[in-house]
């Protein structure tokens, strides 16, 4: 085993939170969120053939929204797919992507009801924080090279995950890592295509499948998955880091914290939540699209790369695009979530198109920090300039408890919502045994 493997492996298995009430607390936060993004998406046709197909195969993994079970690999897969179907789930930005979706997917998949709460939340914290340490590795590069980091990373994040869960022994856990490591991909080319989504399908599966080969099979691997030379790292030609960085980045304070979660009302690419936000400001000050003459979104340079759609043709694509948030706000004051469902984009959009631009003249910012400025001249040629540096959901200004209700609400219900709420009002204590009813179909309900 080399150095970073070890001490990787060791990191993982020393973890304690006994202590950290702020990483578990942010992990419940991020839970609720997690199951809000996925419910409002079990009603949707592709979602409904998803769990049809995975109940498939026989099992007891925990299928998330649905009525039956499935085997955890299969049962992994769905819950993946599912909840980052629609672009609802919270994303962090040195992964530049998504690693609740597919770490909570994991445990849910694999976890028995009995099992307790503290466990589930420490096991998620260490797998993201692994996913956010290598993330600050190799994105930008990683991003902006076309790689979609849910599906790169998720698979090495989930079997930190499933190792502390399991509580692994070290040359278990590092052959693990390899076999996740092996099994990393995802290009970001999917994004406005179910393409996406699935990435976060096939992280979580490929996950519990390693762990499978692992602890059931026995199978053999390198114990190297990060060594300096040929490791996963090297392979993606990012700096491969030392033992010391990870030794004393890790838990310090915590990925989940700082840079922290970007939560969304609306399903679109956290890249241009900074943007609505400004729009709106805009909006508040009476401006109004057909007012204007130009539109110009300042960017620091590459930091519109997920935002991949200047010209969406479809709803979906425009969940991609700086531009179709921006029309929404600047036209109706609000973000509405039917635009994203639309086959063709609107035609006023399109015809409003030609005045919007983007520019990357803003200073280079850290890669944890997302800015976005926007501008606008007025056909009487006033320009006015807004900027919001703490949009709701972002790390500057998490969701309350009220806003995670709202959001759990409108995934299903009120009432739902409030028995959610208060079954996890009391984590990390107690066991999983007094929420589970809650995250599956009675018979006779509808999906």
């Amino acid at each position: 085993m080399d150095e970073i493997t070890g001490t990787i492996v060791r990191l993982i298995k020393e973890t304690d939170l006994t202590h950290r009430d702020d990483l578990l607390l942010e992990a419940r936060s991020a839970f609720l969120d997690y199951l809000a993004s996925l419910y409002r998406a079990v009603g949707r046709q592709k979602v409904k053939a998803a769990a049809h197909w995975a109940q498939g195969f026989a099992g007891k993994g925990l299928m998330v929204g649905q009525k039956g079970t499935s085997h955890p690999i299969f049962a992994a897969f769905y819950n993946g797919f599912a909840s980052h179907y629609l672009d609802l789930d919270d994303a962090q930005s040195n992964i530049a992507g998504h690693f609740s979706t597919v770490l909570f997917s994991i445990l849910l998949s694999v976890m028995a009801p009995q099992q307790s709460v503290k466990d589930f939340l420490t096991a998620y914290v260490v797998g993201a924080e692994l996913e956010g340490l290598l993330g600050s590795l190799v994105n930008p590069e990683h991003k902006w090279q076309g790689w979609h980091s849910t599906g790169t990373l998720g698979p090495l994040g989930g079997a930190c995950a499933l190792a502390k869960w399991a509580q692994l022994d070290e040359p278990e856990t590092a052959r693990l890592l390899s076999l996740c490591g092996s099994q990393s991909g995802g290009l970001g080319l999917q994004a406005g295509s179910d393409g996406k989504p699935l990435h976060s399908g096939f992280a979580a599966r490929n996950a519990v499948f390693a762990f499978e080969l692992v602890t059931a099979v026995g199978l053999s691997a390198r114990q190297t998955p990060f060594n300096p030379q040929t490791g996963w790292l090297k392979t993606f030609s990012a700096p491969t880091g030392s033992a010391e960085f990870f030794e004393s980045h890790w838990l310090n304070k915590g990925q989940i914290l700082d840079p922290g979660l970007w939560m969304k009302t609306h399903p679109y690419c956290s890249a241009a939540i900074g943007g609505e936000a400004a729009c709106k400001k805009l909006w508040q000050q009476g401006i109004r699209l057909d007012d204007l003459q130009k539109i110009v979104f300042h960017f620091p340079p590459g930091a519109d790369k997920a935002l991949r759609y200047e010209s969406p043709l479809t709803g979906t694509e425009g969940k991609f695009s700086m531009e179709y948030v921006a029309y929404q706000v600047l036209t109706q004051g609000r973000v509405e979530d039917r635009f994203f469902d639309l086959e063709k984009v609107p035609e006023s959009f399109t015809k409003a198109l030609p005045r919007m631009q983007r520019s990357h003249d803003l200073p280079r910012v850290p890669k944890s920090v997302r800015r976005i400025v926007v501008t606008v001249q007025t056909r009487s040629g006033k320009v006015i300039t807004a900027e919001e540096s703490a949009p709701p959901g972002s790390p500057n200004r998490p969701f309350t408890e009220e806003e995670l209700f709202d959001k759990l609400a409108l995934s299903k219900d009120e009432n739902w919502a409030g028995k959610v709420m208060e079954q996890t009002r009391n984590w990390p204590k107690g066991t999983m045994e007094s929420l589970w009813p809650l995250l599956s179909v009675e018979a006779g309900e509808e999906v």
